[in-house]
């Protein structure tokens, strides 16, 4: 996969589709500019940290994800 990731960065190719990044407040991602990242792969970056939350959002937490989830799947995100 870092082949194919590496020739996309080649050539340019960013990811287009709505993007949705989500993580815990616990952990090595609650450390990192994560939106910052994504935002260097794709054009259409939305997402939060999770409050109370490590590695497992959907078992730590699943109402939260599903906070996020529900308004991003029916296509009402802001950037």
């Amino acid at each position: 996969d870092t082949a194919l990731d590496d020739i996309d960065a080649a050539e340019a190719r960013r990811l287009t589709m709505p993007l949705l990044a989500l993580w815990g407040s616990e952990g090595l991602p609650a450390r990192l500019p994560t939106l910052k990242i994504w935002r260097d792969y794709a054009d259409d970056v939305t997402g939060a940290e999770i409050p109370e939350c490590g590695h497992f959002i959907p078992e730590e937490q699943p109402k939260a994800l599903l906070a996020h989830l529900r308004p991003f799947l029916a296509g009402e995100r802001s950037r």
